[in-house]
């Protein structure tokens, strides 16, 4: 088989960044709820994850649209986080390093932030 389509790659990663991105932000809310300005930084958290949550669905309905169907996601003893998925009958698998995993939830934050479009996530 040739090499799996690039988008396909990019939008694992866009789902697994966003995903990730997600669960952090609601994380971070938590602790916002005791600061003095709480409650504009909680409006602030639900803005942003409202806009990762779009990009989270807009990569799972692309990634469903080219034949990509996620199988498996987990944390491996090494404590990298590793996706199975098939496309068109063949397996492939991702698995990203938390240091990595970190800075392109803190890119696409950023990204998110500036409301803007910043670097690609992924290869």
């Amino acid at each position: 088989m040739g090499m799996l389509n690039p988008s396909i790659e990019h939008g694992v990663y866009q789902y697994v960044v966003t995903l990730h991105l997600l669960k952090a932000l609601e994380l971070d809310r938590r602790q916002a709820d005791g600061m003095k300005l709480s409650r504009i930084w909680n409006g602030v958290f639900e803005h942003l994850s409202k806009a990762a949550e779009r990009e989270h669905r807009e990569a799972k309905r692309s990634l469903k649209k080219q034949g990509c169907r996620i199988v498996l996601e987990e944390l491996t003893p090494e404590r990298n986080y590793h996706v199975m998925y098939v496309v068109r009958g063949y397996e492939f698998h991702c698995s990203i390093m938390p240091v990595v995993l970190k800075g392109k939830c803190e890119e696409k934050l950023q990204e998110l932030l500036s409301g803007g479009r910043a670097q690609p996530i992924g290869p």
